[in-house]
Parts: structure tokens; C-alpha cells; sequence
């Protein structure tokens, strides 16, 4: 295959005129069958300049005729869509066979780990789609009529701290140089405190945790009675909102929140959803 290296396009900012929009949405309406979904996944997942990404790209889409055209197609997706159509293929992959969606799932880790930095973000975006491809979801414990996010046991709370503490690493914005000879908390520190001030307790130390660590603690919120779950995520989108400028969340910061919730199968509070384009679900 004849695709030689080329700079990754980045998302533009500038919308299309409304027929070049719709004609847009039409075709990536009609992306099916396995490779060509496989392809689009991924193709949402590059990183723009990262080249081992992109051989990975390459790698898994080798044979799928037309793949790059869509690949290029999609990097020019603005980012209020990205995650959403992002979903929409994913979803249609999760109506497929098993050894589809494991192989979508397999090339996911690929291609986030290709270079060997996969950032808070990027292993966010692979819970959430192992979460949408029918990973095994934990079982809701039932909740008495008068439960409340503040009267949760306390190792509930601490696995609620940890899922927290890692979504602080991108919640209200990313954390990528952290002053720590001032002694100053970063904004990520700020809005874990002010998560976590149900629960004094369990919220002694932002223990980040490790890759299982952060499965386990997942887990433990997923099986949070029903109506619990809405309350954390609203909690974790006010505290964002409080602390970010303008109440105007990021778009890295809306992302997590984002999967956060679709992980826990909540409902997304106005303050995120308005942060994306939704695609029209055929």
C-alpha cells in the first residue's frame, strides 16, 4: 500500500458551509462494515504529529479500501464532534461480532501506546471504549430510599478518591507542569478537595492510582445505586465549572467529564453536553 508518510491535518476551527456540512455527515453516516469502523475509530484517536501513531494507523488499515480518504476526512473533524462520532462508531462496532470488537479493543492499546506516553486522557478514551463494546460492567447495589452520597462507606469514598484524584490529572485543565517547590496546589489538586469535602476521611491524600488501582476503583463506583451515580457526576461538573474561567469548561477537562459519565451510564449535566455537537443516531 502506497501511503507514504505525511503531517497529520489538525482539527480546523472554521465550520464548512451547511451543504458541505450535511454532505459530511451523510458520509460518515454511511461508514459500516468492519474495517471501514475499525478505521474511523482509530482514525479519532490520532494524535496529530504523532508519526508511531500513525504507522499503527497504518498497520491495523492496510487493507480496508478508502481508509485514508476517511482517515483524512475525519482529522478535519472539529473537536465539539470528535468524541461524539467517535461513540457512534464505537457503537456500531459493539452491535458486531466478539472477535471484532476485541480486535478494535487490542488496536486501541496499540495505538495509545505506541510511542510509550499514553496520557490521562488516552487511558481514559480506552475505558470508555471497552466500557462501549460490552465490558463487564459491575452490578448496582440497591439503595435504601434515604441514601445519600454522604453517607457512603467510607471504602466507597476512598475508591471515589481515587477515581477522582486521576481525573484530576485533566479536570479543570491538564496538568502538565506542576510547580511543586512553591508548595501551590494546582487547579486539579483544588477541584479533587472540593469533590472530596463530603468525605473528609476518605480525602486525606490525592493518592494517584495505578493502572489496576484505577480499573479496581472504577469498578467499585460503577456499583453505586442508580440514582447515586448522577449525584457524583454532577458534583464532579460543578466543581469543574466553579474553577474554571468564565464557568466555561475545557474542551481536555470536558472530554473526561464526558467518558466519566457515560462510564458510570449517566446522563450529561447541561454544563458538559453543551460543550459538544451531537450526531444524528441512525
Amino acid at each position: 500500500m502506497n501511503d507514504a508518510p505525511e503531517p497529520a491535518a489538525a482539527p480546523v476551527s472554521t465550520p464548512p458551509d451547511p451543504a458541505a456540512e450535511a454532505e459530511r455527515r451523510e458520509r460518515f453516516m454511511q461508514v459500516a462494515g468492519p474495517g471501514q469502523l475499525h478505521a474511523a475509530a482509530l482514525a479519532l484517536l490520532l494524535t496529530p504529529g504523532r508519526a508511531r501513531e500513525m504507522a499503527v494507523w497504518r498497520d491495523e488499515c492496510r487493507h480496508t479500501v478508502g481508509a485514508k480518504e476517511l482517515r483524512n476526512e475525519l482529522m478535519k473533524v472539529p473537536w465539539p464532534e470528535r468524541m461524539p462520532w467517535l461513540e457512534r462508531f464505537v457503537g456500531r462496532v459493539a452491535q458486531g461480532p466478539l472477535d471484532k470488537r476485541q480486535q478494535l479493543l487490542r488496536a486501541v492499546r496499540r495505538l495509545i501506546a505506541a510511542d510509550g506516553r499514553a496520557l490521562a486522557l488516552d487511558r481514559l478514551r480506552w475505558l470508555a471504549i471497552r466500557h462501549a463494546l460490552g465490558d463487564v460492567k459491575a452490578l448496582a447495589r440497591p439503595a435504601a430510599a434515604e441514601v445519600e452520597l454522604e453517607g457512603l462507606a467510607t471504602g466507597t469514598a476512598l475508591q471515589i478518591g481515587r477515581l477522582s484524584a486521576f481525573l484530576s490529572r485533566i479536570v479543570p485543565s491538564p496538568e502538565i507542569d506542576i510547580d511543586v517547590m512553591s508548595g501551590a496546589a494546582t487547579s486539579g489538586e483544588r477541584w479533587w478537595r472540593d469533590v472530596m469535602q463530603p468525605w473528609p476521611d476518605a480525602g486525606a491524600t490525592r493518592e494517584m492510582p495505578d493502572a489496576n488501582a484505577l480499573v479496581s476503583a472504577l469498578h467499585e463506583v460503577q456499583a453505586l445505586p442508580w440514582m447515586l451515580r448522577p449525584v457524583l457526576v454532577r458534583r464532579w461538573v460543578d466543581a469543574a465549572v466553579a474553577l474554571s474561567p468564565a464557568g466555561q469548561i475545557a474542551p481536555p477537562a470536558a472530554e473526561a467529564l464526558r467518558i466519566a459519565g457515560r462510564l458510570l451510564d449517566s446522563p450529561l449535566p447541561p454544563a458538559v453536553a453543551a460543550c459538544f455537537v451531537e450526531v444524528d443516531v441512525a
